[in-house]
């Protein structure tokens, strides 16, 4: 059994006819068909049977396909990183990050990156979710880096600082509160109030605020994502603490600063300490990395 054999099988099977197939391969039916046979007599078992013209796989070529093409995948995937570790200016990286930083935060770093000499032909693939999904793709390899917040309890996980973005009351228009130059947050408490969900990276920095202030406002509800935090607040649902990004200023709300000394609030490139970095991930972390922390606007 040999490889070509193994991929004759595959485009026999998925065009069930062997002229198309041969065409396909660019090899002659005899030879395709010497091929089939000789594979099906080292296994032992049929794996086509003909009916009219065409051409099917047995129950036994049914059961031997999945394996087949899955081992192709791989072998696939496997030639394509080892042809990225010789090209670090050329290659796919698989960048995850927070809504939030779809705004502006991660255009601009991109347009910076491939406006650098040497970085034109690099490709980005791009996916969305909160930390906690984010730092789970990571882990299981289906993206390269994530910008997200950093999370406690995750110790194969490295977290770069690389955004800076201060912490806001956000209140609805007509709030009042609104239109004070500074609140601390035991003067919230009389007000409802939007909670982030324990699944977001902000959920344990807002409750550290809190007990620090010694505040213990009506949390109504709690939400994973800062635009529906946003939406909530602007239709008058309650007010929240949250990160002042940058489409904060289009809905109807009010940001007001806080007067209590609060922590500054990052956003952090994580990288796994334990996973292989491709040379052209490698390029782009080091740009990242390069531009230290800088605030969001």
């Amino acid at each position: 059994m040999n490889l070509k054999q193994l991929e004759y099988f595959v485009t026999l099977a998925e065009t069930e006819h062997y002229r198309k197939a041969a065409e396909s391969l660019y090899i002659t039916e005899p030879s395709l068909n010497r091929a089939v046979r000789d594979l099906e007599k080292e296994m032992g078992v049929p794996l086509f049977e003909k009916r009219g013209r065409n051409i099917f796989l047995t129950q036994y070529g049914k059961m031997f396909y999945p394996y087949v093409t899955k081992s192709l995948e791989e072998l696939r995937r496997g030639l394509q990183i080892m042809k990225a570790y010789t090209r670090p200016d050329r290659g796919l990286i698989n960048l995850g990050f927070v809504y939030t930083m779809g705004y502006t935060a991660v255009p601009n770093m991109i347009t910076q990156f491939h406006n650098t000499e040497g970085n034109e032909a690099i490709e980005f693939d791009f996916i969305q979710g909160t930390t906690r999904e984010l730092i789970k793709k990571l882990k299981e390899e289906t993206v390269d880096l994530v910008f997200c917040s950093a999370v406690a309890d995750e110790p194969d996980i490295l977290f770069y600082p690389v955004i800076e973005e201060r912490l806001v009351l956000v209140v609805p228009k007509g709030h009042p509160l609104a239109n004070r130059a500074s609140v601390s947050l035991k003067e919230i408490e009389p007000y409802p109030f939007i909670a982030f969900h324990k699944s977001s990276g902000m959920h344990s920095m807002v409750e550290d605020l809190l007990q620090r202030a010694d505040s213990h406002p009506d949390v109504v509800c709690h939400i994973e994502e800062d635009n529906a935090m946003a939406g909530f607040v602007a239709a008058g649902y309650g007010i929240a603490v949250m990160p002042d990004f940058y489409l904060l200023r289009h809905y109807e709300v009010e940001r007001v600063p806080i007067a209590d000394k609060a922590d500054r609030r990052y956003l952090f490139m994580a990288v796994h300490k334990r996973h292989n970095m491709l040379p052209v991930v490698e390029r782009f972390r080091n740009f990242v990395l390069a531009g230290g922390p800088h605030t969001a606007v």
